[in-house]
């Protein structure tokens, strides 16, 4: 086997896992309004359990529906009402050979008022963080109240099956409160030293005990090092204290998380991290215990979580975002087939829909994510794929060919449902590689990531032998002609994925010799370099319209790289909406501006272009300008620009997908054909475009 370390089983406490991959917990939003487990939630733990892991450590679960109530769609097994659904979960997950363990978990301050009627309760006064609610000081009472509903939370779940519980102490909730010298001010028995802090847990931890005997198996989430230089937030030497004090109480097991309230991107981290980046603080711990280590690592390939393993940096690798991405993530690792794995591409989308909207968890590059209960042939046509067969109700696809027009992200989704379906898709693109877009996405700085997804999207369509047309750009009649099969198959239909094209503002001078697009910059077609900037050392002056996240990846490039003989480039940013980065999730946003900010570019947020003058290309002549024009004073001025870049969105190639439906009776749009959007968009598009076909 070429995983022998992931795919060895495993002990925590009493619990056999078949191998050492575990679901690390992540809130869904799938519950229903009273905590109970929905068909929806129990689908998609169940795709994960299917897909091979061994254990899931299933998201936040609510012990107390009266002062923590984070979310609406809070899971929760804090009252008896709450377990028929529960155990209808858990014997999901069982019934594929995986063990399943319930992350018991109090909000404490960073409950939602607006959803208890009540103030927060909390180790001391303090909020979670500026702004926030001020949270009321737990009285003994309260103390002994809530751990009461820890210990009830615990039997409920050993009676639906559950094979474990986690305590959950990391990200700021209610027993890290505890544990954090910052959040836990009290002078009485429950604060001050470590032991003392972590009181709260260990007379939890002992009411489990005795009611479940010894035998149940009991893990604690914290995070390893809070990353958090404020006073009070632990470090790795404090957090190893607080571990090695858990273990003496008898736990069975140790989670190791990263960040804190404060930190989230320590633990949920975007695109810019390298995988790896933390695992010397899971090495510590499991130098320092002798219990198992559970531990997140940025995990996205198999070959990764074997090297940790390898390493005796923990026991158990914890994968979050990867099962998202592909559930099937450790069946194909054990089949051999890693390079099909649909990778995470740390974009932050899940987080987005949960902390940034209140929605779901979705994943960009798996439309199906959270969704299987609305695609329930999905999986019996995976299974035949290679078979020579297609099965299931919804695999009528009888060998008809179908044309997809473009092999970007959509276009490749498409034809991979469409192939799945039993259907002959023919792929065309006129560019000699696969990607589409995501061939400029993936070539600003730290987004080697989106070159892993064009992989694993290709080699998935490999291996189900679509036929590809590379290099050839479809036509109406090329099209036509691959209706003509000799087997009488016929085409049944075109799915138009062309994407889109740069909106240029239609503004004077907008056509001018020094007007590029930023698609151009970042895949080297447009090279900033030469003219009347950059002489003598003065730097050449860019000015970039639009704010969006690609003219934010195209600033950071300039600015990193300067021109094209690497001498400095000025970089001023326009945007028409009232801030930078309109629509970009805040961790993203913050991640790309820390490192945009050191070079203090000009900002322009709610500034309209008017005009372009003059301006420097390559062969030289004066340095232009571009008119700007302040929306809220409506005052108009003008900036040095020696080089104009746009990137202002992109618009529908409508006119690609007239000509087809002029000539074909069935034809879908899917992705930036249809409307301008992010990976996401695209790869959702593509799946329900070839689902619907």
């Amino acid at each position: 086997m070429a995983y022998e370390k992931l795919f060895e089983p495993g002990r925590i406490g009493t619990m056999t896992i078949k191998n050492r991959g575990v679901m690390a917990p992540m809130g869904s939003n799938l519950a229903g309004n009273d905590g109970n487990a929905t068909e929806r939630q129990i689908k998609y733990y169940q795709a994960r359990a299917k897909g091979g892991i061994g254990l899931i450590v299933n998201e936040y679960t609510g012990v107390d529906d009266v002062d923590s109530l984070p979310s609406v769609n809070y899971y929760r097994v804090a009252k008896d009402h709450n377990l028929a659904a529960a155990e209808a979960l858990v014997d999901a997950v069982h019934m594929y050979d995986c063990r399943i363990v319930a992350q018991l978990h109090h909000a404490g301050s960073t409950s939602n008022p607006a959803y208890t009627g009540r103030d927060n309760i909390a180790p001391s006064a303090v909020p979670i963080a500026d702004g926030k609610p001020v949270p009321r000081e737990m009285t003994l009472e309260d103390i002994k109240r809530v751990q009461g509903k820890f210990i009830d939370a615990a039997v409920r779940c050993k009676k639906v099956g559950y094979d474990g519980v986690e305590l959950h102490g990391a990200h700021g909730y209610l027993l890290t409160q505890f544990f954090n010298g910052y959040y836990n001010r009290r002078t009485d028995e429950y604060g001050g030293s470590v032991k003392n802090r972590c009181r709260f847990i260990a007379e939890i931890i002992a009411g489990i005990r005795e009611k479940l005997g010894p035998k149940y198996p009991i893990l604690v989430r914290m995070c390893g090092d809070e990353m958090t230089p404020i006073e009070g937030f632990f470090d790795m030497e404090e957090g190893i204290e607080i571990a090695k004090y858990l273990e003496s109480l008898g736990i069975d097991a140790i989670d190791i998380s990263m960040g804190s309230s404060r930190n989230a991107d320590a633990n949920c981290e975007p695109f810019s991290y390298k995988p790896g980046w933390k695992k010397h603080v899971a090495k510590a711990y499991k130098e320092a215990l002798s219990i198992p280590v559970i531990a997140t690592n940025t995990i996205k390939n198999p070959d990764f979580a074997e090297q940790l393993l390898e390493e005796g940096v923990c026991d158990f690798v914890a994968m979050a975002r990867s099962q998202l991405a592909d559930p099937e993530f450790m069946n194909k690792a054990k089949a051999g087939k890693a390079d099909q794995i649909r990778k995470c591409i740390g974009c932050l989308y899940c987080r987005e829909r949960i902390l940034g909207e209140g929605l779901p968890i979705r994943c960009s590059v798996n439309a199906r994510t959270a969704r299987e209960v609305e695609f329930p042939d999905y999986d019996e046509m995976v299974r035949a794929a290679g078979t020579g067969f297609a099965a299931g109700p919804k695999a009528d696809g009888a060998g008809r060919r179908v044309a997809v027009i473009g092999a970007g992200p959509a276009g490749m989704e498409a034809t991979r449902v469409l192939a799945l379906r039993g259907y002959a898709p023919v792929i065309f693109d006129k560019n000699k590689e696969a990607g589409g877009t995501l061939n400029i996405a993936d070539k600003p700085p730290l987004k080697d990531k989106i070159t892993g997804l064009i992989a694993s999207m290709t080699a998935e369509l490999n291996a189900l032998g679509v036929e590809w047309r590379l290099g050839e750009e479809a036509t109406v009649e090329k099209v036509a002609t691959i209706g003509a099969a000799a087997d009488g198959t016929g085409l049944a239909g075109v799915v138009i994925a062309c994407g889109a094209e740069p909106v240029i503002p239609d503004v004077p001078g907008a056509d001018g010799a020094n007007v590029v697009t930023a698609e151009d910059v970042i895949t080297g077609k447009a090279v900033i370099g030469g003219g009347a900037g950059g002489a003598d050392g003065v730097a050449k002056k860019v000015v970039i319209i639009g704010s969006g996240l690609t003219g934010l990846e195209t600033a950071e490039m300039l600015l990193a790289g300067g021109d094209k003989e690497g001498k400095p480039v000025e970089v001023a940013i326009v945007e028409m909406l009232g801030q930078i980065g309109p629509g970009i999730f805040g961790a993203i946003l913050n991640d790309e501006m820390s490192r945009i900010t050191p070079y203090e570019p000009e900002l322009y947020p709610g500034h309209a272009l008017v005009s372009i003058q003059g301006g420097a290309d390559d062969a030289g002549g004066e340095a232009g300008t571009v008119t700007l024009e302040e929306l809220a004073t409506g005052k108009r001025f003008d900036i040095e620009a020696d080089t104009v870049i746009m990137a202002a969105g992109i618009r529908p190639r409508s006119d690609v997908a007239d000509q087809f439906k002029a000539a074909f009776d069935k034809v879908l749009v899917a992705g930036d054909a249809r409307k301008g959007g992010r990976i996401a968009t695209a790869v959702r598009d593509g799946f329900e475009a070839g689902w619907i076909f």
